[in-house]
């Protein structure tokens, strides 16, 4: 897979999230705003009431259909920025939880007439505010951007780290059991003649583990190609595959 096509499904993944979630919302407010008992059959009302669950389970199932070439992607996959090599979120994932949060911010919409205008407005605005941000897994979600100065990680928690951060991963395996897949990082600790561990989790991130942590290797090892991360041509030279 290329990165232009890697970059393609990632990008296709979160335009149909954000799709889904505006359904999700205009039929929400459709059936709290908009139906009555004097204007409206009871199918109609019941259908309302219950389409965007009927649209969440069927978004689900399909984005797991439509984005299984990159749920887990195969070695080689990463988007390549011009001044960086970007792994992003898992699209299915984070689709995923964008469409569920935006279902969980309508249930806060409050049409009841017996409420003061205020209150009714306030609580409207509340609900708003929840609803969009299911936007934010999308814009601020989890990814790693390796770039020529170091590594900029959000998984876990944030994390900078510069080349000069890293040391080559010791002979010695890992003193622990790692059972979920994870990012193993060998680090300075000042003071500390010996490195130390940061294991960075990549279960909400769209890449092949042993890959990423060669990339991250190769980069440790070779500060030369440092300058090059991010073009197409040091893709080709790093992964063999043309970008």
């Amino acid at each position: 897979m290329t990165p232009g096509r890697f970059g393609r499904y990632v990008m296709a993944s979160k335009a149909a999230a954000v799709g889904v979630a505006l359904l999700i919302v205009v039929l929400r407010v459709v059936y709290e705003f908009g139906v009555t008992p004097d204007n409206t059959p009871m199918w109609a009302a019941a259908a309302l009431l219950f389409a965007p669950i009927v649209v969440l389970s069927t978004a689900f199932i399909v984005f797991g259909v439509v984005f299984r070439p990159i749920q887990h992607p195969p070695p080689a996959a990463l988007r390549v920025r011009g001044d960086a090599f970007v792994v992003p979120g898992s699209p299915i994932l984070l689709g995923r939880l964008t469409m569920g949060w935006a279902l969980l911010g309508t249930i806060f919409l409050e049409s009841d007439p017996a409420l003061s205008p205020t209150t009714r407005l306030g609580i409207n605005i509340g609900a708003a505010l929840v609803i969009a941000g299911a936007v934010l897994p999308l814009l601020r979600g989890p990814r790693i951007v390796v770039s020529p100065t170091g590594l900029n990680i959000r998984a876990g928690g944030r994390r900078v780290l510069a080349w000069d951060d890293l040391v080559r991963v010791p002979a010695d395996p890992l003193p622990m059991t790692v059972r979920a897949p994870k990012l193993a990082l060998s680090i300075r600790r000042p003071g500390r003649p010996e490195p130390g561990w940061l294991l960075v989790p990549l279960d909400l991130l769209a890449v092949e583990p042993v890959f990423l942590g060669s990339v991250v290797e190769h980069y440790v090892e070779h500060p030369d190609h440092r300058l090059a991360i991010g073009t197409p041509e040091e893709y080709t030279r790093l992964t063999g595959v043309a970008a």
